[in-house]
């Protein structure tokens, strides 16, 4: 869920799930996180846009620490750490006059499968990459150039 509907804030300005979007999470572009989001939420968010997916957790795990912040275990027993995550929460001050919201006519706020794998996605990409070489290729013929005084 979007740290800023658990916030009590509309959520992330609506927008197109298409082709653009997914360059856009393939650039490393994310939303800013809103002000007073709890920092145990901030870290996962984090952790869940690191680009390496080895260095993302699970749906498990998430589903762990989500688990941990909502129920205490059993037996009673809350770390420092846990008990200190719940009353963010808790205490976070929650702005319920901005909950309604525009939607984008291209947007599907359900989960689906965003195709990153597509001809065209990966096309544009790699485009962008030849450019940036070539791009770095220039300027070190024209630092060249230069120091020969051509």
């Amino acid at each position: 869920m979007a740290p800023e509907v658990l916030r009590g804030k509309s959520f992330t300005p609506a927008i197109a799930h298409d082709i653009q979007l997914s360059l856009s999470i393939c650039r490393g572009e994310r939303p800013e996180i809103i002000e007073d989001t709890p920092q145990c939420y901030v870290t996962l968010i984090k952790k869940c846009w690191n680009e390496g997916p080895l260095k993302k957790p699970s749906t498990s795990e998430v589903n762990g620490i989500i688990k941990d912040w909502i129920f205490r275990p059993y037996n009673n027993e809350v770390s420092e750490e846990i008990e200190s995550n719940i009353m963010e929460f808790i205490n976070a001050p929650i702005d319920h006059n901005n909950l309604a919201t525009k939607f984008h006519p291209k947007a599907c706020y359900t989960s689906r499968l965003l195709d990153f794998t597509s001809k065209k996605l990966n096309e544009i990409l790699e485009n962008e990459n030849t450019s940036k070489k070539l791009n770095e290729i220039l300027g070190i013929c024209k630092l060249n150039i230069h120091k020969l005084n051509i």
